[in-house]
């Protein structure tokens, strides 16, 4: 069966309310955190992390101040996504896992953030699409082909609905050797002028629909640092 890694990006004020959903419903997942965000306006404060943290999830990093990493020299990469870490871990954080801003990603931006001692860091897209990528495969590998881009779903331009969503790990379940299907979520509200957003009604019912195919042994859900394993390692 697969498995279905949740996760969320931008640490945004939203999300405390998203984790409690999720563990209403016994489901965990991924924030990935912007430590230089935190506190500010529209944005999680250091103490609605903890309380994520506490409740079960996963925190990831996601840079300081979410740049565009290619567009850096390596010293300003170095700085953000070392830095970011290394602020999480010093707040108590286990952090073993990343996502790259806009899932913009190069050599360099793969390079430093496995140096930086991730265990794993997440793209943006990578796999099947209905639109644009009907060769991509279905489902990521577990363990992950290149940890250093895990490749996840692209809901970018497609109807953020529960039915679309919901198609991608049934299309997954088909598979004969299954593996991971990685969902990227930002903001959980009604706008629906926003690509990134996802209707809070649309989102509980889908997560609605996960917990019940998990239930029913159809499909795993875990963190993305308890597919990818490993420990947690200090920064260089």
């Amino acid at each position: 069966m697969p498995t279905v890694v949740l996760t969320f990006d931008d640490s945004t004020v939203d999300h405390l309310a998203v984790a409690k959903m999720l563990s209403r419903r016994g489901l965990k997942g991924t924030f990935y955190v912007n430590s230089g965000r935190l506190g500010k306006r529209g944005f999680l404060s250091v103490a609605a992390v903890r309380a994520i943290a506490k409740l079960g999830h996963e925190i990831g990093g996601h840079t300081l101040h979410h740049p565009h990493l290619p567009e850096a020299f390596d010293a300003a990469q170095q700085a953000e996504i070392c830095d970011d870490r290394r602020a999480l871990l010093k707040m108590g954080f286990a952090v073993r896992s990343f996502a790259y801003p806009f899932g913009a990603i190069d050599e360099s931006s793969k390079r430093i953030a496995m140096g930086c001692g991730y265990n794993s860091a997440r793209d943006i897209n990578g796999l099947y699409r209905p639109d644009s990528c009907r060769a991509c495969p279905v489902t990521e590998t577990i363990p992950p082909a290149d940890p250093a881009a895990v490749r996840a779903t692209s809901q970018s331009r497609l109807p953020r609905t529960a039915r679309t969503l919901r198609e991608f790990v049934t299309r997954a379940q088909q598979e004969k050797d299954p593996g991971m299907v990685t969902f990227v979520f930002h903001e959980i509200k009604n706008e629906p002028r926003d690509q990134y957003a996802t209707a809070p009604k649309e989102f509980a019912a889908f997560i609605d629909w996960v917990a019940k195919q998990r239930t029913a042994g159809k499909i795993d859900v875990r963190t993305m640092g308890d597919v990818v394993g490993g420990g947690v390692s200090p920064v260089p």
